[in-house]
């Protein structure tokens, strides 16, 4: 067992189920009664639900090797991590863009996904 990428994994489970439940609310609801076109509208909606099987599949596939500790696998534990890693990044640089020095507390989707790329590269090393 690789607890590192374990924790990565379920730390990314339970961002998947924050995502879900907690971002219907807050971002998909205020959207989808928004006064746009249906197309903008589907299309964005289509891209949140892509999001969440990303998020769903990746962590899964994490936990899973950390489960097992498949050392063989360790290039595909790097690939999911610095994918986290830069959904952090994108996180931060939109945020700053929209929010400024304010983006840390405005979008912190960041401080989620910044650990579980972290967790899951501490774990191949």
């Amino acid at each position: 067992m690789n607890l590192w990428v374990l924790s990565a994994g379920i730390l990314g489970l339970l961002t998947s189920l924050i995502h879900i439940f907690a971002g219907q609310v807050d971002p998909v609801r205020p959207f989808l009664k928004a006064d746009l076109a249906d197309i903008p509208k589907a299309t964005l909606l289509a891209c949140w639900h892509m999001v969440s099987v990303t998020l769903i599949v990746a962590s899964g596939v994490l936990a899973y090797i950390g489960s097992f500790n498949l050392l063989n696998l360790n290039i595909v534990v790097i690939g999911i991590s610095l994918t986290f890693i830069t959904f952090s990044i994108v996180f931060i640089i939109v945020g700053w863009y929209f929010f400024g020095h304010r983006t840390f507390s405005k979008l912190p989707q960041w401080i989620l996904l910044l650990p579980i790329g972290g967790l899951g590269l501490i774990g191949v090393m």
